[in-house]
């Protein structure tokens, strides 16, 4: 592994240049990636209180990007006989979970919850409570999980769930994203941070990328701004899987890089029948499954087809705008994220930047 860095390395191409200010965001960094190249830009400020730029090495959240990592993660899972797509997940938790909205209970598996057609909804009363304005959650990931699907717990609710059997019908959920990092966590019996740490950002050379702000100098990270330019205090994620990842332009171009080499078959952070499975589409082409967005006909684990036909992830927190997407066709991608959440003030900004790089 040693020495495919090292390669790796010596074929990155890099450029980083910092401009001032000229856009509706606070602060942004774009990236251009192919198989052997990464091109970084940045803009405007980490910091704007003290014009600190924002530079190629700030670290911020991605967001839903974050979801990339869980369907890698479970396919190392799978590589290393923890899990299985195609398991009812009760078989890996310790507490059970159950569609109370069916007439006859029907398994959820892994498969389900990368595709978001678990059934299962995302409660805003009670997701929102999983943010709090700390470094780090009160809640574990376990705790958490359980109070929203144990019957037992206080979060509980039929409204958790939707009506139709999984598999039938596409509904994003952040739970059900969350509910697959915990399935990994409970089934390889190591925390999904350290599973993600070990499995991934090791043999990656992520070293910029973790999931709590513990982990980093907290003058390493952005402020992250409102639409007003007004900053918003540093928050986590008791579901953190599902959006809380930190990382850098540099780190996040580097999984890009290894997303298009492993399109290809090129890349041995997962073995090549497992790249297969994870980029393969799980819906119908000509019959397409009920409550998909048009614009996003298609999904492999957590990984989304655009309608162009571009691979990747979009991502949209508190402060945050993320886009990473690469065109299979050309072998080339594209990264854009921000210290600022994308409105109808910054959206023409956003659609001009990404469409000019």
């Amino acid at each position: 592994m040693k020495q495919i860095l090292y390669l790796f390395i010596a074929l990155l191409f890099y450029s980083n240049q910092s401009f001032g200010q000229d856009s509706d965001f606070t602060g942004y960094a774009t990236s251009i990636v192919d198989h052997n190249k990464i091109e970084v830009h940045t803009y405007g400020f980490r910091d704007q209180a003290k014009e600190i730029k924002y530079d190629s090495l700030t670290i911020q959240t991605i967001a839903s990007v974050s979801k990339v990592f869980i369907g890698l993660s479970i396919m190392k899972a799978v590589e290393l006989g923890f899990v299985d797509l195609e398991t009812d997940i009760n078989e890996y938790l310790n507490f059970k979970i159950a569609n109370p909205n069916l007439k006859s209970e029907q398994k959820i598996t892994l498969r389900h919850l990368a595709t978001h057609t678990s059934g299962i909804r995302d409660n805003e009363k009670f997701y929102i409570q999983g943010y709090v304005k700390e470094l780090k959650s009160p809640y574990s990931l376990e705790e958490f999980l359980h109070s929203y699907f144990s019957k037992k717990g206080k979060r509980y609710s039929k409204k958790n769930f939707g009506k139709s059997v999984p598999g039938e019908e596409y509904s994003y959920s952040n739970f059900a994203s969350a509910l697959a990092a915990y399935v990994i966590e409970s089934a390889s019996k190591m925390s999904f941070d350290k599973f993600t740490e070990k499995y991934l950002f090791q043999p990656l050379g992520l070293k910029y990328t973790h999931w709590h702000y513990n982990e980093m100098k907290m003058e390493a990270y952005s402020q992250l701004f409102d639409e007003k330019d007004n900053p918003l205090d540093f928050y986590a994620l008791a579901t953190y899987p599902d959006g809380g990842l930190k990382t850098n332009i540099f780190d996040l171009s580097k999984l890009l890089q290894t997303l298009i080499k492993g399109y290809q078959g090129d890349s041995d952070l997962l073995s090549e029948e497992s790249w297969k499975v994870f980029f393969a589409k799980n819906f119908s082409e000509t019959n397409p499954i009920k409550g998909m967005d048009p614009s996003e006909p298609n999904s492999g684990i957590f990984i989304i087809y655009a309608k162009s036909g571009s691979i990747g992830h979009t991502g949209s927190d508190p402060g945050v705008s993320t886009a990473m997407f690469f065109d299979p066709e050309t072998k080339q991608g594209k990264i854009f994220m921000a210290n600022e959440d994308l409105t109808k003030h910054n959206v023409g900004s956003f659609k001009t930047i990404w469409e000019n790089l």
